[in-house]
Order: C-alpha cells, then sequence, then structure tokens
C-alpha cells in the first residue's frame, strides 16, 4: 500500500512514492512537450502519391482533400513534375485540430519522358488524377530479327 497525504479534494500518492519517482524520471527523459505534436495541428510534410505507368502513359494520383482546383498549381519542368498548393483554413484559432493546412509542394522523378502539352488532369473527392501520354523516343519500340 502506498502512502497518501490528504489533498484538499483527494487522497494524493506522496512525493516519495515508487510511482512518482517513475513518473518524473519520464518527464525528465522525454519532456513535458512529448504529446505537444498532438495538439498542435500538422504541417504538409509530403503529400500521399502513386504514380505508375503502363506502355503508353504515365498516371499519378494525390490525395488533396479540402483543396480546390483553384488553389493547386500542377507544371513538368526538365522530367520532374511538381504540385503545388494551399490548403485554407476557414475558421479561428484555438481547440483541438490535427488536419493540416497550409502550403504543401511535391516533387517527383517521372519515370518516363512525357508529352505535358497533352496531360489530362482533373480533381475530384479530394484526388489529384493525372495522366501523361509518353513522348514517342520513351515508347519502347520492337525491333525485328532479321535471319540471315
Amino acid at each position: 500500500m502506498l502512502p497518501a497525504i490528504r489533498n484538499e479534494t483527494s487522497l494524493a500518492p506522496y512525493r516519495g512514492t515508487p510511482v512518482n519517482r517513475i513518473s518524473s524520471l519520464f518527464d525528465r527523459v522525454f519532456g513535458e512537450d512529448l504529446f505537444a505534436p498532438l495538439t498542435a495541428a500538422p504541417s504538409w510534410s509530403a503529400l500521399p502519391i502513386s504514380m505508375w505507368e503502363d506502355e503508353h502513359k504515365v498516371y499519378v494520383e494525390a490525395d488533396l482533400p479540402g483543396v480546390t482546383e483553384k488553389d493547386v498549381d500542377v507544371a513538368v519542368h526538365q522530367g520532374e513534375l511538381v504540385i503545388k498548393g494551399e490548403r485554407k483554413c476557414e475558421r479561428n484559432e484555438g481547440g483541438h485540430d490535427t488536419r493540416c493546412y497550409g502550403r504543401f509542394e511535391q516533387r517527383l522523378s517521372l519515370p518516363s519522358a512525357v508529352d505535358a502539352d497533352k496531360a489530362e488532369a482533373k480533381l475530384a473527392n479530394g484526388v489529384l488524377s493525372l495522366c501523361f501520354p509518353k513522348s514517342e523516343e520513351a515508347k519502347p519500340r520492337r525491333i525485328t530479327l532479321k535471319s540471315e
């Protein structure tokens, strides 16, 4: 049984008990800010993205919940896909919020040379879908064999 002292409202463990020593050690090792990130709004670190290709096209899908078409910019430059944008917070500060807000930018190297002028893009239900046709030099070519 742990010794206790009377507090105004309840019984509290005495400061010298093993429970308080462990708690104190935990605070010294991990600090008081251990759980602070759970209460602060996180920032965009990396977008959840899927990329794949077939013989003729490169496909990219990115999860952008709460982002509108006017808040997203997509570009291709020297074989690199750049997705930039911003998710705006429409309400006042305060409370508990673990959703991501603010500006984001993600850069990806495309696996093949693409024709960016013929790309198709749409944003529906919080998912950005991109389809890039491969350039003619990136498409596989069949070479016929000649027998001698």
